[in-house]
Order: C-alpha cells, then sequence, then structure tokens
C-alpha cells in the first residue's frame, strides 16, 4: 500500500488541482521532511509552510517516476523531474530520489528529498539574490 501512497503523492504534486493540504493528507503525526534546499523541516505547521515556499521557488513542474522500490516501511521513489523556477531557470531531467518512510497506517512520517539542483543552478545570471546570504 506504500507505494501507491508515493505514487499519490507525485500525482498531487503535479496537479493544478491539487494543494498543499492535499498533500499535508498524506502525513501521519509529528512527520519530518529533509531537503537539501531546506534543511530539516519538523511537524506539519513547518512542512506546511515548506511546500508553500516550494509553489513560490518552483512555478512549474512535473514528475516523471521511473522506479519504486519498498523494503519495509520504507519506499525509495527515482524519477526525474522537468520544471521552472520563480527566477527563470528551466530544467528538463533533473534527477531526483526521495525516501519515503510510513507508519502502519500508510502514512508519512519521514521524507528525505534528493534533488540534483544542478540542473538549476548552473548558469544562474548574476542578478539573482544569494538567499542564503541574505538570510545571515
Amino acid at each position: 500500500m506504500s507505494v501507491e501512497v508515493a505514487k499519490r503523492y507525485f500525482e498531487l504534486m503535479d496537479s493544478a488541482d491539487a494543494g498543499t493540504e492535499d498533500v499535508l493528507e498524506l502525513y501521519g503525526d509529528d512527520p519530518v521532511v529533509h531537503s537539501s534546499r531546506a534543511g530539516v523541516v519538523r511537524g506539519i505547521e513547518d512542512i506546511r509552510q515548506f511546500y508553500e515556499d516550494n509553489s513560490e521557488f518552483f512555478t512549474g513542474g512535473e514528475h516523471h517516476m521511473t522506479n519504486f522500490h519498498q523494503d519495509g516501511n520504507v519506499v525509495v521513489c527515482e524519477g526525474y523531474l522537468d520544471g521552472e523556477t520563480a527566477v527563470g531557470r528551466e530544467a528538463d531531467g533533473v534527477p531526483l530520489c526521495d525516501v519515503m518512510e510510513f507508519n502502519e497506517d500508510d502514512e508519512i512520517v519521514a521524507f528525505r528529498a534528493y534533488l540534483d539542483y544542478r540542473g538549476y543552478v548552473d548558469e544562474v545570471p548574476e542578478e539573482v539574490p544569494n538567499v542564503r546570504a541574505e538570510a545571515e
């Protein structure tokens, strides 16, 4: 069943009709998200903000998931992403690997996102602000 939930996650992420709340319904209590861009995000409220911020960073995109591997309560999802960022960077075929851990109710309790951001940030124009430097 967990593979079906993982597949549903990507359907919702790519759907123009689905929103953050639809995705959050797949999560269990006290979840955690690990993102190479955002770090460790704990709790449903902070994860909600993570997805809202993510929708501002990526203005369009589509997941192409090629493999799902399940071992117990963990599903490894392999594929690639085509998309565009808010600063106008387009990339096709950006490799990704997401690892989802589920509880006994098939709800996501841990999500680890591994996206090759080089597909989006090689050749970024100089006028794009460095958000990490601004936060310091």
